[in-house]
């Protein structure tokens, strides 16, 4: 029995655009929040004063400004492009990272629909040319009246042969029922044709003689032939329109920057809880290059909106005690302690805030005993090995010093 085949390649082009129409959130209807837009408007300012770098990835003060300018007019209900406008007067049209889409910038958005129209039009041209010579008399050679008799005979017996090629491939499971069959007719009917051209003169072998007069029969396989090449030519047609539909779509999902979470429509859509985490890693990023001064900024950027917020309290207070004991401000650091007692009483379970309090508590005040407990908490906290780690140097010398066993799990040395 004859199996059907379905076109795989057709399955796999609905699939994709099915994937890039939801996975692209372009039936999302929720509109982006201001932290959203304010990130997408930052995803394509660039710095001013950074190299191809955009004001949402660099830690530069002007850039740090410029998205501080973009949040204050999304807050004041400015809209998009009003804030674009804004920034290219004030720093020039090289402030947007993504190209205009007037003039010959406009090439770029124009360029990659024309290539994807270009190559649908060769794949229906190559596509149909293959048709084409899949229906050409491929015996026409030999079909004229004063064909050369043993050039007849050579033909009879090559599609002779290819008949039993065919069987034993068939029977050795190489060809499928649906190409058996196909390579089956089209020998037969081209065996059949040979032999209602050939002249009284030739001799016709008994297996070709039979082999014609089953051709002429009414051959039920011709009809399903022809039904599946009326299917395939819609399988065909489907599968076009659904790459058409993904190129176009692609084209302005992939065209500019866009950040996790970013839609179709440069929306970005993330939680309050996602942009803070953000924000966080961001002063981290700064902070871990040395940077203080502007690692404290963000983390007093973000106090500004979520004031009890424990990560950004004790790294922000360990920043001002390196920074008042540097200095010698004593109203700086006792700003820090502040910040680092509150932010242990909202977390006691953070492990940063009781090792920065003891780590003051043992070199500013030389209070080892106190040290101790605080260090005790950072310990019970969970540390990573790598923080825990770095630490240790201190833990033993505040427990030697207060006299105080060390605690399970620190490092010896």
């Amino acid at each position: 029995m004859s199996r059907k085949h379905f076109p795989l390649w057709t399955v796999l082009a609905v699939v994709l655009v099915a994937a890039l129409l939801f996975g692209g959130g372009v039936f999302s209807s929720s509109p982006p929040s201001a932290a959203a837009r304010a990130a997408a408007i930052e995803s394509v300012i660039r710095c001013p004063s950074c190299e191809d770098l955009s004001v949402a990835a660099s830690s530069a003060p002007t850039a740090i400004a410029v998205r501080a300018e973009v949040s204050r007019q999304v807050a004041d209900g400015r809209s998009d492009g009003q804030i674009k406008e804004y920034l290219v007067a004030r720093y020039g049209s090289a402030i947007v990272l993504e190209p205009a889409t007037t003039g010959w910038a406009a090439v770029v958005w124009v360029l990659p629909v024309v290539v994807g129209i270009g190559a649908i039009g060769l794949l229906v041209l190559v596509l149909v040319r293959r048709r084409r010579r899949g229906d050409v008399d491929l015996d026409a050679d030999v079909r004229s009246p004063d064909v050369d008799p043993v050039l007849l005979d050579e033909r009879r017996r090559f599609l002779t042969q290819s008949l039993a090629d065919a069987d034993a491939e068939y029977l050795a499971g190489d060809l499928s029922d649906a190409d058996y069959l196909a390579l089956r007719q089209r020998d037969l009917t081209r065996l059949g044709l040979l032999a209602s051209t050939a002249s009284a003169s030739v001799r016709v072998s008994p297996d070709t003689a039979d082999a014609a007069g089953a051709s002429g029969s009414t051959d039920p396989l011709k009809g399903s032939t022809n039904a599946r090449r009326r299917r395939n030519r819609w399988f065909l047609l489907g599968a076009l329109v659904c790459f058409a539909a993904a190129l176009i779509v692609a084209v302005p999902l992939f065209s500019s920057n866009r950040l996790p979470g970013q839609t179709a429509t440069g929306s970005v859509n993330l939680s309050p809880s996602q942009q803070l985490a953000r924000s966080l890693d961001q002063a981290a990023a700064v902070e871990n290059t040395g940077q203080l001064g502007q690692a404290a900024q963000l983390y007093q950027s973000i106090l500004s909106t979520h004031p009890d917020n424990a990560v950004a309290l004790a790294q922000l207070g360990w920043i001002e005690y390196r920074t008042g004991a540097a200095g010698s401000s004593t109203s700086l650091i006792a700003d820090a302690r502040a910040k680092l007692d509150q932010a242990a009483a909202l977390a006691p379970g953070d492990y940063a805030a009781h090792l920065y309090i003891g780590t003051i508590l043992l070199a500013h005040d030389g209070n080892a005993a106190g040290a101790a407990d605080q260090f005790r908490l950072f310990v019970g906290a969970g540390p990573p090995a790598r923080v825990l780690a770095e630490a240790a140097p201190t833990l033993r010398t505040a427990f030697a010093q207060a006299g105080q066993p060390l605690p399970a799990g620190v490092p010896a040395g």
